[in-house]
């Protein structure tokens, strides 16, 4: 049996970091869809938004690959 967050992770859906972190958030979504991406993500289909919504990062945005937060969802699809 898997946690939620680890299969969310699998089927790629959005998911939270953890339980004492719930305000970082990881989705997918397509790279013509994200503002200030960097140059070596420009050229990917899709890539993964890790979305900081803590006070102290004021609603920080990273872009970054999709192996780096989805994996197993990778290796399935």
């Amino acid at each position: 049996m898997k946690t939620n967050r680890v299969a969310r992770r699998i089927l790629g859906l959005p998911y939270n970091l953890s339980r004492s972190k719930r305000k970082v958030r990881f989705s997918i979504i397509a790279s013509t869809n994200a503002e200030n991406v960097p140059a070596e993500l420009k050229n990917t289909a899709k890539i993964c938004l890790k979305q900081d919504f803590r006070k102290n990062a004021e609603h920080k945005r990273i872009y970054m690959k999709l192996t780096d937060a989805y994996p197993e969802y990778l290796a399935t699809n």
